[in-house]
């Protein structure tokens, strides 16, 4: 018989890190969930090497960044790397050159604090990056989820089917290991499930885009050999020139033992004729012959193939099911998007779900999921293809002869000056706080500004602080030097900068009791530069640090009612919304598929 959910209790499928992270924030506002992963234990690949600065943000809201950190750095036989660590990317034509040709110095956790602390104007985040992998972070957030009464992890359970059920939604899963089947009725369906959804594929919902040319051989190893792989200096990505065109790259996990080599291969190369040995030589040879060091332990070898796509809808059976993470969007790794888009995903999704179930969300909050988050998910596969295109013009520096890259002579240097000039022009990889943080969200839960006027102008390498609606808030500390974030609610915050006018704010709050929308008002006095920086003397903040409405004032209770319905969904969606994002990467996204099959994957992908 099928197991009859609560209606406060949301099935996820998938239980990666982005499954994972939704079960939390579901939890953090309330309510419950059960979720199903077909593996038995959390990934043994590294996949995600950095949770990026606005991921971190997230951590702090739901009270887990320094955990996250702490986790990260705690013990040696983890995978997490030391906040005083230079996050250092070398870009070599083989290990067995004296020197790298040149390489991206960006700071340590440590001095990207120091920077943050130093620079209060909104531009930066309040939270540095993370180096963690994977491994770890799916290991230590399962930990929690374990832990954490309003969360049923059953892990060994492959869903095989979600259906409407009525109003309602069943999922079908099977037990990996006896084949018992089970089957559960719930509100709400959530497809974290990856690359290769079977929620998105059966529910026909189809995915534009496709794999990117070749494919790679990954290398997870063991090795104490740090005099030789640490000859051109401590690093935390490498990238290697080969036969004259970006050939390979690899990766300190943990700046002790622990590396993972990738090696670039055309889609015809066979694999298997390479032994994980060799992979891992080719690859720290580069240009030159193969590069030997003593390795301790292969951990995992596996391939995969970078694909490029965009679910077409976000949702399905009239928004009782949703996609997040790799089953809604998939990006070629530059740029490290797709496991932090994952992250958004969730934190976006599981606020908005949270708020429909507890009763004062309304389905236009669930509508905007997909109106929000979708064209992030375009300008994210963009981003990545800018990065991706940054290696790929190595090949047209070298083509004339790429042998003279390593000579001693005057051509030698001209053409290792001009790929020296070429990196530092287009170093956004990994530090483009404008895609990471700078996308402004359309949609009507969001209320304009009445003046109208344009919009900052959007840099894909900055992000420019201000509090359009739908943007992110800027961060700033406070004259006690208390950062503005943690002074939030845990739902709606009314920031008020106070003077001596009545600006209505009392409207707002009274309204906000009226539907029985939770909202803290903040109140500041005598703040200059943080009342500067946010623009506006009234500032409305959603849950997620977004903005909803700015003004100078409250004319009125009705006024009130209005913004207030409008942030939480009661408005009806309007057709003029819901269009595709558009953008110079479309290209990328030509291919319509109705069954995306994943090629050239191996466990990794599994």
């Amino acid at each position: 018989q099928p197991e009859a959910l609560s209606d406060d209790t949301v099935v996820i499928v998938g239980g990666g890190p982005v499954g994972l992270l939704l079960a939390t924030v579901l939890a953090f506002y309330g309510v419950k969930s059960v979720l199903l992963e077909r593996n038995k234990a959390t990934t043994k690949w590294p996949k995600m090497d950095l949770t990026n600065a606005r991921s971190m943000e997230i951590f702090r809201k739901l009270g887990l960044a320094e955990g996250l950190r702490t986790r990260g750095i705690s013990n040696a036989a983890l995978l997490g790397v030391a906040s005083h660590i230079p996050y250092t990317v070398l870009f070599s034509s083989g290990l067995s050159r004296d020197k790298p040709i040149t390489q991206w110095s960006h700071p340590s956790v440590d001095e990207y604090r120091k920077g943050i602390r130093k620079q209060n104007d909104g531009t930066l985040p309040l939270e540095p990056y993370q180096r963690i992998s994977q491994s770890i972070f799916e290991a230590w957030l399962k930990e929690s989820c374990d832990a954490n009464p309003l969360i049923d992890v059953r892990y060994g359970w492959k869903a095989e089917l979600v259906q409407s059920h009525g109003y309602d939604v069943k999922t079908i899963a099977a037990n990996v290991d006896s084949g018992e089947k089970a089957s559960f009725i719930s509100k709400y369906a959530i497809g974290c499930d990856g690359a290769s959804s079977k929620v998105r594929t059966g529910l026909g919902i189809p995915l534009d885009g496709g794999p990117t040319p070749g494919y790679v051989l990954l290398v997870h190893f063991k090795s104490t050999d740090l005099s030789r792989l640490q000859k051109q200096g401590q690093f935390w990505h490498i990238f290697f020139i080969r036969d004259g065109q970006m050939g390979g790259a690899m990766i300190a996990q943990d700046e002790i033992d622990t590396w993972t080599t990738h090696l670039f291969l055309p889609p015809e190369a066979d694999h298997s004729s390479i032994s994980s040995e060799d992979a891992v030589y080719t690859v720290l040879g580069g240009m030159g012959e193969k590069y030997e060091v003593k390795i301790d332990q292969v951990l995992v070898r596996s391939t995969y193939r970078p694909n490029i796509a965009v679910a077409r809808s976000y949702s399905a059976l009239n928004g009782r099911v949703f996609l997040a993470g790799d089953s809604a969007h998939q990006n070629i790794p530059t740029g490290g998007y797709g496991m932090n888009m994952g992250i958004a995903d969730a934190y976006d999704l599981g606020w908005k779900l949270a708020a429909v179930i507890n009763g004062h969300g309304k389905k236009g909050l669930l509508d905007s999921y997909e109106l929000e988050r979708r064209p992030v998910a375009f300008m994210s596969v963009e981003r990545s293809k800018v990065h991706m295109g940054t290696h790929g013009a190595i090949s047209e520096i070298l083509r004339s002869d790429p042998v003279m890259v390593d000579a001693n002579c005057d051509e030698g240097r001209r053409l290792r000056e001009e790929i020296h000039k070429h990196y530092q022009t287009h170093d956004g990889e990994n530090k483009d706080l404008g895609v990471e943080m700078g996308f402004h969200y359309k949609s009507p839960i969001n209320i304009q500004d009445e003046e109208g006027g344009p919009e900052p102008v959007w840099e894909a390498s900055r992000y420019t602080p201000t509090t359009l609606p739908g943007a992110r808030a800027p961060h700033v500390f406070l004259n006690d030097g208390t950062p503005i974030f943690d002074l939030y609610g845990k739902d709606y915050t009314l920031v008020e900068f106070c003077g001596q006018i009545d600006r209505g704010s009392s409207f707002l709050v009274e309204a906000a009791k009226e539907f029985s929308v939770p909202l803290k008002h903040l109140i500041l006095t005598a703040e200059d530069n943080a009342e500067k920086i946010w623009q506006k003397p009234l500032v409305l903040i959603r849950p997620d640090g977004h903005v909803s409405w700015r003004g100078d004032n409250i004319r009125d209770l009705e006024f009130a009612k209005h913004i207030v319905a409008a942030m939480v969904g009661s408005k009806m969606m309007v057709s003029s919304f819901n269009v595709a994002f558009e953008g110079s990467g479309s290209d990328l996204l030509l291919a319509q598929k109705n069954e995306f099959v994943l090629e050239k994957m191996g466990d990794f992908q599994a």
